[in-house]
């Protein structure tokens, strides 16, 4: 017999995590496809809670939620409006829907009025009135896509309180925090689809998250998503869904769902080039930035250039513009950068040879190292590729020396280490993290961001 529950749309079918060793196609567009091997023992980069309001309250700033915060998550991810009943037979995989006065035998609707009733009075006691979380604007029971949302609540109780704080002076602070947990839901189904492909906004944001919590984890997200979303099918009562989401909760963890929560705050109303142009700018991005590179094989400022993103059981498939691909996945391991080089560019043996055919860097300017001509840096990557026309560039006097300061200083929040300075850290990566996250430091040395 076949078991009795509802999909809206989506047929979800879990695919186990287990130990197979995933693998990343990166498709330029020009020639084969290069496929990158994770660096393994990847973990969410951590957030701490200061950070992580700081971050929201700053993105939500340039945020107007919306009403229907459901109909814009659709929009903004391109998900056309889901609905009807079906019966799922796990053996056969096959689907059968049900007509438009049918209902699922031994789920009446019932269960979905009480349910409601519940939701409306965990509200109240959440100190939050009426429809909270906007789950009935579409349909008088929280059924569908709302329980999912719900459960997504429930799972991250303490992280939407985070958030709750962080929105507490804007004129409708629970209108915000809607607009999150919708765009955040919205996204997670649109990946719990059997090999779920995304583009635009989704795309960017799901390189932005493997980045964050590593593609292991990324994986395990998603699986544990699909056992939520059958567990709140079956629910029949409040504590159901509740459980369901606190187990969702306790899968990924406190540091993925600050990220999680921050990506999706960064990408309301936005572009796919807004929230590429903005991810580097969010806290943990320095070790975001080393970790793109390490599981990806792309580095953090090109997440903007992703343009579709496809997942299977083994596999994610990235395709990007050719100058998003690191060294490490192209396998070239000289120092050298990976994209085309400009006509015009030259080394040098050594930075005194640079300066003598070059000249001075201009008025009130000195010349910068992006990836830093340390004595190991030199070692490993070797002088042409620390003395030359694309690492070595003029910079204001003042910003070098702010961003020198910044390099001898000790950052936890950047390197996760209260005894190395951020220039000991960053010395342990490679050419193009180097690169990446010199690049960042001054830009954000120069807002006063760092």
């Amino acid at each position: 017999m076949l078991p009795r529950w509802s999909l809206p749309l989506l047929l979800v079918v879990l695919t186990g995590c287990g130990s197979t060793t995933r693998a990343v196609r990166l498709d330029t567009g020009h020639g084969a496809p290069t496929v990158f091997t994770p660096r393994s023992g990847a973990a969410p980069v951590e957030m701490d809670a200061d950070d992580f309001e700081e971050a929201v309250e700053a993105l939500a700033l340039a945020v107007r939620p919306s009403m229907r915060p459901q109909e814009a998550a659709r929009h903004l991810f391109e998900v056309e409006p889901r609905s009807g009943s079906y019966l799922f037979d796990p053996r056969t995989r096959r689907v059968t829907p049900l007509g438009p006065s049918e209902h699922l035998e031994g789920g009446p609707p019932s269960a979905d009025v009480e349910l409601t009733r519940a939701y409306l009075r965990w509200c109240e006691r959440t100190a939050r009135s009426g429809d909270c979380l906007h789950l009935l604007v579409e349909g008088p029971s929280v059924t569908g896509d709302g329980r999912y949302a719900l459960s997504m609540a429930l799972a991250q109780g303490v992280v939407l309180d985070e958030m709750m704080d962080a929105f507490k002076d804007m004129a409708d602070p629970q209108a915000m925090m809607t607009a999150v947990l919708w765009t955040w839901t919205t996204y997670m189904i649109l990946l719990a689809v059997p090999e779920p492909f995304s583009k635009g906004v989704a795309a960017v944001m799901t390189a932005s998250l493997i980045a964050y919590v590593g593609v292991d984890t990324f994986w395990t997200l998603i699986a544990g998503f699909k056992r939520l979303v059958e567990a709140a099918d079956r629910a029949t009562t409040f504590d159901e869904l509740r459980a369901a989401g606190e187990h969702y909760g306790k899968v990924m963890g406190r540091n993925a769902a600050r990220a999680f929560a921050m990506l999706a705050t960064a990408a309301i109303g936005n572009t796919a080039a807004g929230l590429g142009s903005k991810v580097p700018m969010l806290p943990g991005a320095a070790q975001a930035a080393v970790q793109a590179e390490a599981q990806m094989g792309i580095r953090l400022a090109a997440v903007a250039d992703v343009g579709t993103v496809a997942v299977s059981a083994e596999t994610v498939t990235i395709a990007l513009a050719p100058g998003a691909v690191t060294m490490a996945a192209r396998g070239t391991g000289d120092g050298a950068s990976a994209k085309a080089r400009p006509s015009g560019y030259r080394t040098w043996s050594s930075f005194s040879g640079f300066k003598k055919a070059r000249g001075p860097a201009g008025k009130n300017k000195e010349w910068h190292h992006i990836v830093e001509q340390t004595p190991g840096n030199v070692k490993r990557f070797g002088p042409p590729a620390l003395h030359n026309t694309e690492n070595i560039i003029p910079l204001d006097k003042s910003l070098h020396t702010d961003v020198s300061a910044f390099y001898s200083s000790i950052r936890r929040t950047i390197t996760g280490s209260s005894t190395l300075t951020v220039r000991q850290w960053l010395s342990t990566q490679s050419y193009e993290a180097q690169r990446d996250f010199g690049l960042l430091a001054m830009e954000n040395v120069a807002k006063g961001f760092w």
